[in-house]
């Protein structure tokens, strides 16, 4: 990877020379240095674990957050790239020209359930862009009090860059690999009496050209957040984002009959049919968030959002092995190095989420006790709709990509349209003993309507659960940056056994 930047190593030489002959002629004259201010970074809000008022630091969990320095610094453009910072977590099925998925303390974390944007619930069935985000927090484990359902590995927020005090102006240029090209600005800015107007201008374009071949891509994003200072007490934020990545797929290799194969040679891309068409991502949410201060401890805030992603998803994909003599193969390739070859396409997929949350936080005092407050609401609508889809065998490929076979782009399969309402009714409190010691307790009660039916109205089936998912922690501070806890919640997981009647329970909720 090369980066441009503007600081060259004469240039720092050049500095430490000039630094080192100010301290000798002060050294000879007696004269006392000014003191060197240090300033640390600004504690992290603990929201990814429903407790916005409380320092992450001093949280009973454990997180992980990443700004947006040590994003662009570890050369980070994917979701998958964020793995590098944290042990506990690791990719999963992360090809190129894919969505990315995260694997938490050995947990596969829902991309459907288990993404936030600001505090918000997303759909990560989709490429997410970094470019316009601040921070990314990673919360490990169950997430009852923080979603209605998620698998319990843990939970992601994205934190979007907002107007700042002070003016930003910032252009980025990057090369890597074969031929991959990033440029992005950053801008931000603040107008009216008093600054009362902020505006952030995100915008980036990348050509991509991956090691492997066969997989050039590219992507652009434009996203604004805007702030205004209404009074003393309102402050009204709106942001929008706009995207688009298009990028041929990668699929996985796999054993040959029974037998492990050498590491096949590494650029090699099984997606290389003349027929072969990108997978495509576009990508539109917007979001309204307004605080208003009720008393010096006390504010409300409403905050709405809406998603809209389209999805064309095609590969020509290697699935098992029908022409070995004596044994069909259905999870791996022929002996010999062939495999039977699919056209998969499933084109204008579309999801869109709808979610308004409405919480009332504040602190107050009962006899020695500190209360840290909140109490709140959340509505959200799911709606996903899709068309008929081709998953029809085109012929024999091998693994060393030289086999061409004819397209089978026929749509001869249905999909499946899914619909979700949710209602979730929140609460938790910060009970403060003292400065060192803490219990925390909160609860998120749930209830939710899921429907799927296939596209052609075939296997329709619905269901309604009703869950509270509490938690309970408490802390003692023992020393500098030393946090001591115990700590119990609960999550849930919901879904329906597959919709295919060779399961005694097919189409059923499990309980």
């Amino acid at each position: 990877m090369a980066t441009f930047r503007t600081t060259s190593r004469s240039t720092f030489a050049a500095l430490l020379g000039c630094t080192a002959l100010g301290v000798a002629a002060q050294a000879q004259t007696g004269e006392t240095l000014a003191p060197v201010v240090v300033i640390g970074q600004r504690p992290v809000s603990a929201s990814v674990a429903g407790f916005v008022d409380v320092p992450l630091s001093r949280a009973p969990l454990q997180a992980t957050t990443i700004d947006a320095e040590q994003i662009r610094n570890a050369g980070v453009r994917r979701l998958s790239d964020l793995t590098r910072f944290d042990a506990s977590t690791s990719d999963a099925y992360n090809t190129e020209g894919y969505t990315d998925s995260f694997i938490v303390r050995g947990f596969v974390i829902d991309n459907r359930f288990n993404f936030r944007r600001d505090g918000l619930p997303i759909n990560a069935e989709t490429s997410i862009p970094l470019d316009n985000k601040a921070r990314v927090d990673i919360l490990k484990g169950t997430s009852g009090i923080q979603s209605g359902t998620s698998a319990p590995g843990g939970l992601v927020d994205l934190i979007v860059k907002r107007p700042t005090d002070a003016a930003v102006s910032s252009a980025f240029l990057e090369f890597r690999q074969r031929a991959s090209l990033l440029g992005s600005v950053d801008l931000s800015r603040r107008f009216g009496e008093g600054g009362a107007f902020g505006v952030r201008l995100n915008a980036a374009a990348e050509t991509i050209d991956p090691q492997v071949r066969n997989a050039r891509g590219h992507r652009t994003l434009a996203a604004v957040a805007t702030d205004w200072r209404a009074t003393g007490s309102t402050l009204v934020e709106a942001e929008v984002e706009t995207s688009r990545r298009s990028q041929p797929s990668v699929p996985g290799f796999s054993v040959l009959g029974d037998r492990v194969p050498e590491v096949p040679e590494p650029r090699l891309n099984l997606n290389n049919q003349r027929w072969s068409r990108p997978v495509v991502f576009d990508g539109n949410t917007a979001s309204l968030r307004i605080t208003q201060r009720l008393a010096p401890d006390w504010r409300v805030i409403a905050h709405g959002l809406t998603q809209r992603l389209r999805t064309d998803d095609r590969i020509a994909f290697p699935f098992g092995c029908t022409a070995a003599d004596d044994t069909y193969y259905a999870d791996r390739y022929c002996p010999d190095g062939t495999f039977d070859l699919y056209d998969f396409r499933s084109e204008n997929e579309r999801r869109r989420e709808d979610v308004a949350d409405v919480t009332l936080h504040g602190a107050f005092a009962s006899g020695p006790l500190r209360h840290t407050f909140g109490i709140g609401g959340l509505r959200s609508i799911v709606r996903i709709r899709s068309q008929g889809n081709a998953f029809n065998y085109a012929g024999t490929g091998n693994v060393d990509g030289t086999l061409q076979v004819p397209s089978a782009a026929d749509i001869t399969a249905p999909n499946t349209n899914r619909d979700e309402r949710s209602t979730e009714l929140h609460v938790r409190d910060r009970i403060a003993f003292g400065e060192q010691t803490a219990l925390w307790l909160g609860a998120r009660h749930t209830r939710l309507f899921r429907s799927n039916v296939g596209t052609d109205g075939s296997a329709p089936t619905d269901y309604r659960q009703t869950f509270t998912s509490p938690f309970i922690a408490a802390t003692r501070e023992i020393g500098a940056g030393t946090l001591l806890y115990a700590s119990w919640s609960r999550g849930v997981e919901s879904d329906v056994a597959p919709n295919l009647p060779i399961y005694a329970n097919f189409g059923q909720a499990l309980p």
